[in-house]
C-alpha cells in the first residue's frame, strides 16, 4: 500500500474545495465582465441612461444575477480603481471625464434610478 502524504482526498476536503473554487470564480467572473463592460456603462451613464436598464442589459449579456446596489458598489469600486490608475473613463468625441457628468448630476441619481 502506498502512504497518504498528505493528501485528503476525503469527500468533505473535495466538497470544501469546490465550493471555494466556485466562489472564486464567481465572484472574479463578475469582477473581470464588470471591467470589461466599464467604458461602455460610463458612456451610457454620460447620456443619462438609467442604472436600471444598464443592470438589466449588463445581466443579460453577462449571464449575471446583480441587483442595483449591487451594480452600483461595483461602479463605485471600478471608478475608485481605475481614479487611483489615473485611468479614467473619458468620452471618447470630446475627451472630458465622464465621471464628472455623473458626479454633477448625483443629486437626480435618486430620480435617475427609479
Amino acid at each position: 500500500m502506498m502512504a497518504n502524504l498528505g493528501i485528503t482526498n476525503t469527500p468533505l476536503a473535495s466538497l470544501e474545495k469546490a465550493l471555494h473554487e466556485q466562489l472564486s470564480k464567481g465572484k472574479t467572473k463578475l469582477e473581470q465582465d464588470f471591467r470589461e463592460a466599464y467604458p461602455v456603462l460610463e458612456q451610457h451613464i454620460a447620456k443619462k441612461m438609467r442604472k436600471k436598464i444598464l443592470v438589466e442589459q449588463f445581466n443579460a449579456a453577462y449571464k449575471h444575477d446583480l441587483n442595483l446596489i449591487q451594480f452600483r458598489k461595483l461602479l463605485n469600486e471600478e471608478r475608485a480603481r481605475r481614479h487611483a490608475e489615473g485611468d479614467a473613463a473619458r468620452c471618447q468625441s470630446c475627451g472630458h471625464l465622464l465621471v464628472e457628468a455623473e458626479e454633477q448630476t448625483a443629486f437626480g441619481a435618486a430620480e435617475e434610478d427609479a
